[in-house]
Formats: C-alpha cells, structure tokens, sequence
C-alpha cells in the first residue's frame, strides 16, 4: 500500500467514526454522549426548544384564563342590595352623647359641648370642664379619654313627658296641684305638684316650662341610667348598692355609676386609658 493510499484509508475510517452533532453541526466522535462543543446529551432537549414549549404553554394558559373572564351573553339577574348597616339611634331624653364624645380632639368635643369652661394641662394629659362643670373631660395624648359627669346629673326625661300637655292631662299625671298662681298675664298660670316638687307653668291652657326639683330631677340608680350618656341599656358587669360598672360597652373600656340615696350622684367613663 503505497502512503497516499494508507492516508486516504486512514482520513475515511476517521469518518466513518464521526457524526454530525444535531444542535451546532459540528463533528463529534460517533460513540460521544456529549457533544464538546455545546455540551448538549442525547437524550437531553435542545433549549431554544425546551423555550418554545413552555411559551406555547404559557400562551396556551393565558389565552384560557382570558376565556373564562369574557363576560356572559346572556342578562345576569341583578343580586340582591346589601343592607346597609347603621348604628344604633342615640336613646331619647339623653344629656350627653358620651360614644360621640370619647376618643374625639378638644377642638372636635368643642363642636358638641361648646367651649370649655377652664383648662388645666401637665405634661400629655388635658383636664377640660364643660358646661358649667357638668362635665369634665381628661384629654389623654390630645383625646378625650376619661370622662365624668359631675354631681349634676339630671334626669331631662321626668320634665320631657309633661312638656306640650294640657292643664287636663297634667292633673291626670300629677294629681291636684298644691297651688296655682296667676300671673299678670291672664293667659299664663303657674301650679305647684308633688309637694312642691315640681312646678308647671301654663300658658293657653298648655304646659310651657316645667322645673323639677329633688329627685325627682335627677338620674335613678339603674341600668336605664345608661341611655341618658348615649348608651344602651343593658345589665352591669359589677354592681351593689353603691356602684355599677359596666365593662368594654359599645367600644368604651368601662362607665361607672356611683349611687347616692337611690340616685346618680357621679358616673364616670374610660374610653382607653386604666
């Protein structure tokens, strides 16, 4: 065999032992796994096609996603309204407003009280008295958290069911008078009922103003006590003959009745603060 001969058998048995690789085309031994130039085994996937795939599927998911959201053509039946909820009406005959109150700015108690009376402050802490000192307030870090409602604590309600009566229905309710006076003007006439307890002024034949004296006047030591502070009534967390608290009561830490001699002589209110 001469040489060129043995040379071109040699250059066709090294290409016999040769492929072409699928991925670069570049040519690798025929018994390689792996391709040295991109590194890629048989049975491995090409990535820019394992890429196409999950592109397909990806688009494939969004456009079904997309479907579900087309809207129907048919008319859907309009749902029910929601019922919207409001809060509970502040109870009739009540003095002071205390859940409208508490957790409020002094500018905002201010708008419902009026301007305070006097102010005393040290350091954080607040101490307003409102309303010839019916009330007085504690502002805690500028809101109003503790609150007390001084020994003046009167009952509007005993004056407010005999307010726009007649003389008839009056006489039903209270009884004959002790007296009545007239006053200078004939259509005016003032009585005196329950052992001159309360007085009725009429005029026309209809009640006009009415002041009550006593305890008559003031707030009854009980459960109902809570609807003239804006609260509704309910049984006390603790009680005995001298106080009723009640605890976490329409979002207030506790409100505190203090008795005298069957009447409120004090109540007292924590919104947040011990």
């Amino acid at each position: 065999m001469t040489k060129q001969r043995y040379r071109h058998n040699k250059e066709h048995d090294i290409t016999m032992a040769l492929k072409i690789c699928k991925v670069c085309g570049n040519r690798i031994n025929a018994k390689a796994k792996k391709c040295r130039y991109c590194a890629l085994t048989k049975q491995e996937m090409p990535a820019f096609v394992k890429y196409e795939i999950a592109a397909l599927v990806l688009l494939f998911v969004v456009m079904m996603a997309a479907a579900r959201n087309v809207p129907q053509l048919h008319p859907v039946e309009p749902s029910a309204a929601q019922p919207v909820v409001q809060e509970p009406a502040p109870p009739a005959g009540m003095l002071f407003n205390i859940p409208k109150i508490a957790g409020k700015t002094q500018a905002e108690v201010e708008v419902l009280l009026g301007e305070p009376v006097f102010c005393s402050k040290a350091e954080s802490v607040l101490n307003c008295s409102f309303q010839d000192n019916e009330i007085d307030i504690v502002f805690i870090d500028g809101k109003a958290d503790w609150i007390t409602v001084n020994g003046t604590f009167h009952n509007p309600s005993y004056s407010q069911k005999l307010e726009g009566k007649t003389k008839a229905e009056i006489l039903k309710l209270l009884g004959d008078p002790v007296f009545c006076v007239r006053t200078k003007s004939k259509s005016a006439l003032n009585c005196s009922f329950n052992d001159g307890n309360v007085s009725v002024e009429f005029i026309d034949g209809k009640v006009e103003e009415v002041n009550v004296k006593g305890s008559l006047g003031k707030a009854p030591y009980s459960k109902d006590t809570l609807e003239l502070l804006g609260l509704q009534a309910k049984d006390a967390t603790f009680s005995n003959e001298h106080v009723m608290r009640w605890d976490n009561i329409q979002g207030l830490l506790s409100v505190t009745l203090y008795s005298e001699e069957g009447i409120v002589s004090l109540a007292t209110v924590k919104a947040k603060t011990k």
